[in-house]
């Protein structure tokens, strides 16, 4: 059992415009999709984008309009 009094551990800081980036399968009545997410880790904005193709869901592909979607 661990103490009750562990040490909290704090979070990494990031630049603003850090983006964490991530891409999932999603299984709908109509097949299957991919989606596309991109986090800020500094001011929490977030990107997403539905795709059919995995080919289209890539990072290098998602990066313009992810940079046309953020705000600064």
């Amino acid at each position: 059992m661990e103490d009750a009094k562990a040490k909290k551990r704090k979070f990494k800081t990031y630049p603003v415009g850090y983006f964490h980036i991530d891409i999932a399968e999603v299984r709908t009545q109509e097949g299957k999709l991919y989606l596309f997410v991109a986090i800020d880790r500094t001011s929490k904005f977030a990107f997403t984008r539905c795709m059919r193709r995995r080919r289209g869901a890539s990072p290098r592909t998602s990066s313009e309009p992810l940079s046309k979607a953020v705000p600064y």
